[in-house]
Formats: structure tokens, C-alpha cells, sequence
């Protein structure tokens, strides 16, 4: 049980960072994403969120998974299988963005290929949607009626709100070149404004989804550091 305990306390924490990072980072450009005015700043505030917390979040994510695929034995089959199911898809993502995506992104840096910079962009977009389906699938095979709801609206609202934001954006990306080392290269150009149109409904829907996802994750974290405190020799086999 120690192990799923540690792995509910670590997810929990990392999508407390992602949640940190996100609307730190609204917060801070004011619903402005414009590559030319980030660019002419050094080190804002969205670029220390990102440095210094989305390593800690992916490393706590990892150890989550890892942690919770260990401590499935002491329950029912269909968590061995889901749980399983989440590992491997993360997997998934992670494969696709790193000979998907960043291929993609560096050739069309290099030539200039818009063609090329919108299929990474669609992949990591597309990818993203195994990675909504993560936290949900980890912990869905041992969690209760009422919590397997929150899960399910957790994904509803972050495929909704997040992947519609993702895709709006999209359709706003340009290439741009610049001169670097005596070398062309073409880096991406947007100018998005979050405060317009669907952006505040679609960034409400898909946050709704990550602080559901937080607030099962935290629930039965306390829940499950409570019953080691109180039955520390006994296990228990539905959450």
C-alpha cells in the first residue's frame, strides 16, 4: 500500500505544479501569447514556472506511474489492467513527441517548412490526448463510484478545454526567419490573445479538468496515508 500512497502523493504534486505553471504563466502575460514581446525579455516569469517546475512535474509524474504499476497486487484485476494500459500510453506520448514532434519542429527550423512545423504541431496536439487519459486510467480500477466521475469529467474538461485550445492556436502559427551564426533558421511566430473569443471559455473547461484531476489525486492520497496511520498492517483493496 506504501507504494501506491507514494504515487498518489507524487501525481498529486505534479499536477499541482502543471497547475501552478499555467495559470502563473496566464497570469503573468495576461492572456497575451506573442512570441516577438517574450522574446525581447530575458528571463519572464512563464519561462522560470517552466524551467525550474514542469522537469519536477514530468520527473513526480514518472515516479507516480511507476509507483502506483508497482503497488497493483494488492488489487483487483482491473486495476492491474488499466494501470498497465496508462504506463504504456504514456509511453505512447512520450514517443510521439520525441521522434514525432521534435524531428518534425527541428527540420522545419532548419528549411523552413510550415508543412512540416504544423504535423509536429498536430502530433504533440494529438499526443496530448494520451496524456489526459493518464491520471485517469492510473487510478480508475480502485477508486469509488463518486471519484470515477470526477475522473471522467477531469478528462471530458481537459480534452474540451485543453486540446480546443491547442488546436486553436494551431491555426495561428507561422514561421518566421532569423539569422543566427551566419545560419537561417525559422523559429515560431504567434500572436494569441487568450482574453478573446472561445480562449476564456475553453481555458476555464480545460483548468476544471486539471483541478479535478488534483483534487481525486489529493483526496485519496490523505485517504490513503490515513489508513496506514490507522491500519498500518492492513490493506485494503477498494478505494
Amino acid at each position: 500500500m506504501k507504494q501506491t500512497t507514494w504515487g498518489l502523493s507524487a501525481m498529486t504534486i505534479s499536477l499541482l505544479f502543471g497547475t501552478i505553471i499555467s495559470v502563473g504563466s496566464l497570469i503573468a502575460t495576461r492572456g497575451q501569447l506573442n512570441t516577438d514581446a517574450s522574446s525581447s525579455y530575458g528571463m519572464s516569469l512563464p519561462t522560470i514556472l517552466v524551467s525550474c517546475l514542469d522537469p519536477l512535474a514530468i520527473v513526480l509524474e514518472i515516479t507516480a506511474i511507476i509507483l502506483i504499476v508497482r503497488g497493483r497486487r494488492q488489487f483487483e484485476q482491473q486495476h492491474h489492467r488499466l494501470a498497465w494500459t496508462a504506463a504504456i500510453l504514456y509511453v505512447v506520448w512520450a514517443i510521439a513527441n520525441l521522434l514525432g514532434f521534435l524531428p518534425l519542429t527541428f527540420l522545419s527550423a532548419m528549411n523552413g517548412s510550415l508543412t512540416l512545423a504544423l504535423a509536429g504541431q498536430w502530433i504533440k496536439a494529438f499526443a496530448a490526448l494520451l496524456a489526459f487519459l493518464v491520471p485517469m486510467l492510473l487510478i480508475f480500477g480502485f477508486s469509488s463510484k463518486v471519484l470515477r466521475l470526477g475522473l471522467m469529467l477531469g478528462l471530458c474538461f481537459s480534452v474540451i478545454g485543453s486540446f480546443g485550445v491547442i488546436a486553436l492556436v494551431i491555426t495561428h502559427y507561422q514561421l518566421e526567419p532569423i539569422v543566427a551564426a551566419n545560419q537561417t533558421l525559422y523559429v515560431a511566430k504567434l500572436n494569441v490573445d487568450y482574453t478573446q473569443g472561445l480562449y476564456p471559455i475553453l481555458i476555464l473547461i480545460g483548468h476544471s479538468g486539471g483541478i479535478l484531476y488534483l483534487l481525486v489525486y489529493a483526496y485519496l492520497a490523505w485517504q490513503t496515508w490515513q489508513g496506514m496511520r490507522v491500519r498500518p498492517t492492513t490493506q485494503s483493496v477498494t478505494i
